[in-house]
């Protein structure tokens, strides 16, 4: 008899088959909400002109107050009244492309045209922002020019101690940390100087501002006839550029500090776990009545397993059949269906059930790796922290090796990320050690005190770095490609597939190698449960 539950899974998949045609073609399309906001802009181009003819009104009446007097000619030298006609200008334009360009892609109703409609939304509020902004700056420059006549005397005096603040932060700047670091790092003096150059610039521009308040303020105490809207913006450029100075006061610093800071991160170890949910259905195979019963099993399984249970050629892993003398129990996997320690008939429904398939449901992969990080020639060992199984797959090979490093007198965005052997990146830099010759003549790095870390990570006996391995990485490899080196038998030095690594008794006791991770690494493993072949509901387990 035709196992029950692969008919009704057969119904179901066909109802749902049905159902994805239905959506399809009834419901297919542009997203709702897309469509009612695209289809809201005319009304919000409407209330736009309305606003628009608002702003006009109220300024309007504020030419016709005493105040207005004094700014007219302001007014009329930046045209404010022509403000509202562009803002008009701006709306008419968004309208004409809500018609030309968006109600057409609205209409058509496609889905592959959702980028485009939201790409025109964009477009035409951003026009819309563009006629409020317009149609509010006469009176927004009224109000602004006004203050600057009524406070001028404040405003001069403020406008002096921020121009003096912004050139206190400038010279501490450039003569402390700035200055401190081309001393010290004098190969990065035009990286330091392009990083100093826009606070310098706006040193600069708070001078020429502050001459323009000096001169409309003494032309306002002599009673003559003083530029207020010239007045009224350099205050405000001031202003704004205290606030700027002090922003790029702390970029400042951090980067300078970064100079001063060394660490690298080691990859130590890795473990992968996977994890499978086995279901399991019951039935009554001699009843015409339906009635079947669930249960799941959830286990952590070996990578072998693992992949035996989610290849793509396994529908059903095992099976209870009824038969004249009792049930009988058969695996489709083997010998391996023992690893799952699952008990065939555990958490039986009943007496009456005498039939069973088993599936997996659902599975997991879950990566990790640990760390050695080293910081300003410190050492700690991390704990286990888990990664993606994209980052786990792209830093496989690279067991024993430096997968970020960040040496003195380099900034944060020039770090390096290409794996390398621990150290290799700091060979070369006085601040870690010096260039020696052995008895051969042949040169070796040597490192300084605490760094010399670097020659033991392998082994209890030191090793070095010599001149033309360290050449050979530094002006082929050194942020283009991993570099793993090559022994004298031209075997690979560095890395999982390394001889360093795989003779080093610390590397030999971590995780990975105790998994059998150096005899095979098998990446076909992960992303195996992407397509499950249960028999039960399709997942993806992930």
């Amino acid at each position: 008899m035709v196992r029950k539950h692969f008919l009704m899974n057969f119904i179901a998949g066909l109802t749902i088959a049905g159902l994805v045609v239905v959506l399809t073609g009834c419901g297919a399309g542009l997203p709702k909400e897309l469509k009612n906001e695209a289809k809201s802009l005319p009304n919000a181009i409407k209330t736009g002109q309305s606003q628009v003819d608002k702003h006009k009104d109220k300024y309007l009446s504020l030419t016709k107050s005493s105040e207005f007097k004094d700014v007219e000619a302001f007014a009329l030298k930046e045209n404010w009244i022509q403000k509202f006609q562009l803002a008009h200008d701006e709306l008419n334009r968004a309208k004409i492309l809500y018609d030309k360009d968006l109600k057409p892609l609205v209409s058509k109703n496609k889905p592959e045209l959702t980028q485009g409609v939201k790409q025109q939304i964009i477009r035409i509020k951003k026009i819309l922002q563009d006629a409020e902004e317009l149609a509010r700056t006469p009176v927004s420059r009224f109000s602004k020019i006004r203050g600057a006549i009524d406070n001028a005397v404040s405003l001069h005096s403020r406008s002096k101690k921020e121009a003096e603040q912004i050139q206190w932060i400038s010279d501490k700047m450039k003569t402390g940390p700035t200055s401190k670091a081309i001393t010290d790092f004098p190969d990065l003096s035009e990286k330091i100087n392009t990083r100093f150059a826009p606070l310098s610039k706006l040193e600069r521009q708070s001078r020429d501002h502050l001459s323009v308040v000096a001169a409309e303020f003494g032309r306002h105490s002599a009673g003559s006839i003083a530029d207020y809207a010239a007045f009224a913006d350099s205050t405000q450029a001031l202003a704004s550029g205290l606030e700027q100075a002090k922003i790029l006061e702390t970029k400042l610093t951090g980067e300078m500090a970064q100079l001063y800071a060394s660490y690298t991160k080691i990859l130590k170890d890795m473990r992968e776990e996977y994890f499978v949910t086995i279901k399991r259905e019951s039935w009554n195979e001699n009843s015409d009545y339906y009635d079947p019963k669930f249960a799941t099993f959830q286990r952590q399984v070996s990578p072998e397993l693992y992949e035996a249970l989610t290849a793509d050629n396994i529908d059903v892993i095992a099976a209870i059949t009824a038969g004249f003398l009792g049930s009988s129990f058969s695996s489709n996997i083997g010998s391996l269906w023992k690893e799952l320690s699952i008990n065939p008939t555990e958490q039986w429904p009943g007496r009456g059930h005498n039939a069973a398939s088993f599936w997996v449901e659902d599975s997991k992969e879950t990566y990790f790796h640990k760390y050695m990080l080293e910081e300003n020639g410190e050492t700690k060992e991390t704990d286990w922290e888990k990664v993606d199984a994209s980052f786990y797959d792209a830093n496989l090979e690279y067991l024993g090796m430096a997968i970020l490093v960040k040496p003195y007198g380099v900034f944060e965005q020039d770090r390096l990320t290409q794996a390398a052997p621990p150290g290799m990146a700091y060979v070369g830099n006085s601040k870690y050690g010096e260039w020696k010759k052995d008895n051969t003549g042949n040169q070796f790095w040597s490192w300084y005190g605490k760094y010399a870390l670097f020659s033991m990570l392998f082994n209890s006996r030191p090793s070095y770095y010599s001149y033309n391995s360290w050449n050979g990485w530094n002006n082929n490899y050194r942020n283009r490609q991993p570099y793993f080196g090559k022994t004298k038998d031209g075997f690979q030095q560095y890395g999982t597939s390394g001889t360093i690594v795989k003779q080093s008794p610390g590397f030999q006791s971590t995780n990975f190698a105790k998994s059998g991770g150096f005899k095979s690494q098998a990446p076909s493993v992960r992303g195996a449960g992407a397509n499950l072949r249960g028999g039960g509901p399709k997942s993806k387990g992930k």
